[in-house]
């Protein structure tokens, strides 16, 4: 079978190889992978960036769907035939994250998705979507559970505003899932044309950021002078003082990214006298990304697609993300 497989750090060092094909253990599942989506964490262990300590030679990409072709003995979630995701943080079922989980991330420091074959434990996988194709499904774990997960915290509802930076992975799914809810979105970009593509997604008040550099004001303007109920903030340190002045008097701001810096200086005073909450956020739990899936099959939502490589591409797709210039989400076809 295909796998790629990093073997030091940095592109040059993806390497195509052939391994027999594996066999499911007690309490495993054998998979016929079919398909990926890059995330911005994969970019950072192939650079020798992740914040985990990994080992090398590893099989990189941490989201993945395909189709279950054997089942080890204990196994009752799946069958033959089922088709599924891969759950990107592999112990924690339910309830909340504990220490003691951390360290079984899928794609680093465990394998990750990229070969054909596989074998994962069966709570390292999650029902696809019957909605959704395996291209499609692929790109749930990290970035539509992240963002469910952030407007679950939140608490938003009808007739709320979320704020959306940018138009990637997170922010466009947190658009969809926030429509969904009934909210209003704020969406920011330096591009136009991303911008024009957002408002068909039904993005009701568009920004570029480039032309507007103080944003935060600006969309405070647009919620006549309250600010959001909630901030999705995916970027980091660069644009946290803006999301602290558009965000409204108890509102939320949801750190789910890092892109733009890890050290941030914080407005004590405005937290303080906004009441604002500030969570961070990292996926969810197996059982709320069960509760996604239900929700993206009975409301039909069909995830952003930007551009799509084939399994040999590897490099070349991880290229194309770190341009910047996607709408959605990377994906990569195996049958390509």
């Amino acid at each position: 079978m295909r796998v790629q497989q990093l073997t030091a750090f940095g592109l040059d060092h993806l390497q195509l190889i052939d391994l027999p094909a594996p066999r499911p253990g007690p309490g495993e599942v054998l998979v016929k992978m079919e398909a990926a989506s890059l995330n911005y964490r994969d970019h950072l262990l192939v650079n020798g960036q992740l914040y985990r300590g990994v080992h090398l030679p590893i099989v990189p990409v941490s989201d993945g769907a395909g189709t279950v072709l054997d089942v080890g003995t204990g196994v009752t979630r799946f069958k033959p035939g089922d088709r599924v995701t891969t759950f990107y943080k592999s112990r924690w079922i339910a309830g909340a994250m504990r220490p003691e989980w951390e360290g079984a991330d899928i794609g680093g420091p465990q394998e990750g998705v990229m070969r054909e074959l596989t074998c994962y434990d069966a709570y390292s996988l999650a029902r696809a979507p019957s909605n959704l194709s395996s291209l499609q499904a692929a790109t749930l774990p990290i970035a539509a559970l992240t963002a469910w997960t952030a407007l679950e915290q939140a608490r938003v509802t009808t007739g709320q505003t979320v704020l959306l930076l940018g138009t990637g992975g997170v922010s466009l799914f947190a658009l969809q899932f926030a429509k969904l809810r009934g909210a209003r979105a704020i969406l920011l970009s330096s591009s136009d044309a991303k911008l024009a593509r957002a408002k068909t997604l039904g993005a009701d008040v568009l920004v570029n950021y480039a032309e507007h550099p103080e944003w935060g004001s600006i969309v405070r303007e647009a919620t006549g002078g309250i600010g959001v109920d909630a901030v999705i903030e995916t970027v980091g340190a660069s644009t946290f003082a803006q999301s602290l002045e558009a965000v409204g008097m108890h509102g939320f701001i949801g750190v789910v990214g890092f892109m733009g810096g890890i050290e941030a200086a914080l407005s004590l005073t405005k937290i303080i006298l906004k009441r604002v909450k500030v969570q961070g956020i990292s996926v969810a739990s197996l059982e709320e990304h069960e509760r996604m899936v239900s929700a993206i099959e009975s409301t039909h939502l069909a995830p952003v697609l930007d551009h799509v490589f084939g399994f040999e591409q590897l490099a070349e797709a991880f290229a194309y993300l770190v341009q910047g210039k996607h709408f959605g989400k990377i994906g990569i076809d195996f049958s390509r």
